[in-house]
C-alpha cells in the first residue's frame, strides 16, 4: 500500500496567501435594505473606530471611506518576522452605495457596535396629490 505525502502543510493547503508587500485589499461587505420609509445600510468594519471613517451622502450615492491599518509592520527590535499566511485584508477603502434619490444628508443617523457600522436614512415622503378647488365666478353668461 502506497502513502501519498503532500508537499504543502495541511494548514496551508486550501487557501491562497500573500506576502507583506501585497496584502489583500480591504473591501468591507455591506447590506442595503430599502423600505418605503427608510434605507438601512449595515457594513462590517472590524478593527475600525468611528473617527477612522468618513461618511458622505451626495445625490443618490452614499460613500464610506476609511483605512484598516496593516498590523504587521516592523516590531522595532530589528528582527524581521516571517510571514507564512496573511488571509485578512488591510488598507484604505472606499465603498460607494446607491440609495434612492432625494435622501437628505442631514437626516442620516450613524452608529457603530462591535465593528458593525449601521446607517439609517429616512426616505422623503413622495409628493401627495392635492385637490384644487375652483373659485366661483362669472361663467360668461349675462342676465337681463
Amino acid at each position: 500500500m502506497a502513502i501519498l505525502m503532500e508537499s504543502v502543510a495541511p494548514w496551508l493547503r486550501d487557501r491562497t496567501f500573500t506576502s507583506e508587500s501585497d496584502p489583500a485589499p480591504f473591501v468591507p461587505p455591506a447590506d442595503v435594505l430599502v423600505t418605503d420609509d427608510d434605507v438601512t445600510v449595515v457594513m462590517d468594519v472590524p478593527g475600525l473606530r468611528p473617527e477612522n471613517l468618513d461618511i458622505e451622502l451626495e445625490k443618490d450615492t452614499l460613500t464610506v471611506r476609511g483605512e484598516r491599518p496593516y498590523p504587521y509592520g516592523d516590531d522595532g527590535d530589528g528582527q524581521q518576522r516571517v510571514r507564512r499566511r496573511i488571509e485578512r485584508a488591510f488598507g484604505r477603502f472606499e465603498r460607494g452605495l446607491r440609495v434612492p434619490a432625494g435622501c437628505d444628508p442631514d437626516t442620516v443617523q450613524a452608529s457603530m457596535t462591535d465593528g458593525v457600522l449601521t446607517l439609517h436614512i429616512p426616505r422623503p415622503q413622495p409628493p401627495q396629490p392635492k385637490r384644487i378647488q375652483i373659485a366661483g365666478g362669472d361663467d360668461g353668461q349675462t342676465q337681463n
